[in-house]
């Protein structure tokens, strides 16, 4: 029984460079999803999606410092947290408090491109490692956001 009211939504993937995590999952059947630059989570990002496997988001660099620098300093590529969507991300927050797990907030509500703009915060569970959670239920844009929404997003007029 899933005492979080959490859906899980994807693995996520930090890599230097993404071809090769490309071909890799292209070849296990994978499709290809919007990739961007999110300018918020200064990062680029896509998803890729399958009908019987866990999407997988992957994640590299931009051109600037981005949160995932100093993991890509350990490792070329890991598979660094695991994403849920929730309606209701503070009662999950505090139905984990509930049972005794100790969660810490590293970054706020952000509004995330790549989910059609719906807030992903992360957190960190003392012993079990990186969660991101998608508030409401993720919706993937038709197609890649003008560079209009693109300065809105990141808070430019």
């Amino acid at each position: 029984m899933n005492h979080f009211g959490l859906k899980f939504h994807h693995f996520g993937l930090a890599v230097r460079q993404p071809d090769s995590a490309f071909c890799y999952l292209r070849s296990l059947g994978y499709r290809d999803g919007l990739q961007v630059f999110d300018p918020l989570q200064r990062v680029n990002v896509t998803m890729r999606y399958h009908s019987e496997m866990p999407n997988v988001e992957v994640i590299w660099p931009g051109d600037g410092p981005s949160p995932i620098d100093n993991l890509l300093k350990r490792s070329n590529n890991l598979i660094y947290h695991l994403c849920y969507s929730t309606d209701d991300p503070q009662g999950a927050l505090a139905a984990m408090a509930e049972v005794g797990l100790e969660v810490l907030p590293l970054s706020g509500p952000t509004p995330a491109i790549l989910f059609g703009g719906r807030e992903v915060s992360f957190y960190g569970v003392n012993n079990f490692g990186l969660i991101e959670l998608i508030h409401g239920e993720p919706g993937e844009p038709a197609e890649a956001p003008t560079s209009s929404q693109t300065a809105m997003a990141a808070g430019k007029p």
